[in-house]
């Protein structure tokens, strides 16, 4: 094998070449793309300007399309989807041993026999071996069921869920049931890894929770132990300042605040500090979660605001603007 593979932008355009239809199918049936999975909303928490509780909003998106096919397609198509997340998760392993050195082969025994000798990943999962490890089982487990769908009928599809066993030399295994929701979340993880190696996405602290997350959810399907982490939940948290002094808040009670509301999700958030004067709003700032994350009480420390400020939002509510108090 060679000693350091580089990964570089040709070995890259050669992994986004293979990929191109498998990865289309998915995005088209699923609507795979960024702004689809990692979802913006609306300020869900508000601390108005008289120190009152928090306020906290729900938000919930619909989307209808008359005559969209993809209902229909998937479920009746589950197998497809099945093969085609496997194919895509198969060319990025053959892409890893090769840029190891290793020869291609169709046969999956010998790429899982390579698999074990340790190759060296992508940085982005390499320094993970939480992720390396999990791709890894996910392979060994889908590669025999994937057989099975191509090659003989040991499988049944209903309602977007299918069922199938592996039917290697012969021999019947153990029936494995993935459920529509499932499906599609092993479509998301195979897609997001393929988008944060590529680059095309950024695996910050959120997406990465959201990945751990739904492997864990795949335990079944890799067969290694929960990594235990709970639902991630990310949002924006808007707080109403009087003063001058937009870094005047206390992101360690915030913290608090929402594990008291939300004991069962891992929280985090962005924070928009909103600045009164004369009872209206002259100023927005909006301090991303990576600055406080470490909840530290000299977070501020050397913080320039002016490099965060922001527009102003339109949607300000009068009940809010309050008449006190300087921080939250």
């Amino acid at each position: 094998m060679i000693p350091h593979p580089t990964f570089d932008a040709s070995a890259l355009q050669k992994l986004a070449e293979r990929t191109e239809y498998e990865t289309w199918l998915l995005e088209a049936v699923y609507a795979l793309v960024e702004q689809e999975i990692f979802q913006s909303w609306p300020d869900a928490v508000v601390y108005p300007a008289d120190k009152s509780k928090a306020q906290f909003f729900g938000y919930a998106r619909g989307n209808i399309v008359l005559g969209d096919w993809r209902p229909g397609f998937l479920n009746a198509g589950s197998p497809l989807v099945f093969v085609s997340t496997f194919k895509v998760l198969d060319m990025l392993i053959e892409w890893v041993l090769e840029q190891n050195g290793v020869s291609s082969t169709f046969r999956f025994q010998q790429k899982l026999k390579h698999l074990r000798d340790s190759p060296v990943f992508p940085q982005i999962i390499e320094s993970r071996p939480w992720l390396k490890e999990r791709l890894t089982g996910l392979y060994s487990t889908l590669e025999p069921l994937r057989g099975t769908i191509i090659h003989d009928k040991h499988f049944t599809a209903m309602d977007g869920s299918i069922r199938v066993s592996s039917s290697k030399n012969g021999v019947i295994g153990t029936a494995v049931d993935v459920s529509a929701s499932h499906l599609r979340k092993l479509a998301v993880t195979i897609v997001s890894v393929l988008r944060y190696v590529d680059g095309t996405w950024q695996l910050d602290d959120v997406r990465e929770k959201s990945l751990r997350h739904d492997l864990d959810e795949l335990v079944t399907l890799h067969g290694l132990p929960l990594l235990g982490q709970k639902p991630p939940f990310h949002m924006c948290v808007r707080v109403y300042l009087t003063g001058s002094n937009p870094l005047q808040v206390d992101p360690i009670g915030i913290r608090n605040d929402l594990a008291a509301r939300y004991p069962d999700q891992d929280c985090s958030f962005d924070l928009r500090a909103l600045m009164i004067q004369g009872g209206q709003v002259t100023a927005a700032y909006i301090f991303p979660w990576s600055l406080f994350e470490r909840a530290s009480t000299e977070w501020s420390k050397g913080i320039v605001a002016a490099k965060y400020r922001t527009d102003i939002p339109t949607d300000i509510n009068a009940e809010h603007l309050g008449t006190g108090g300087s921080d939250v």
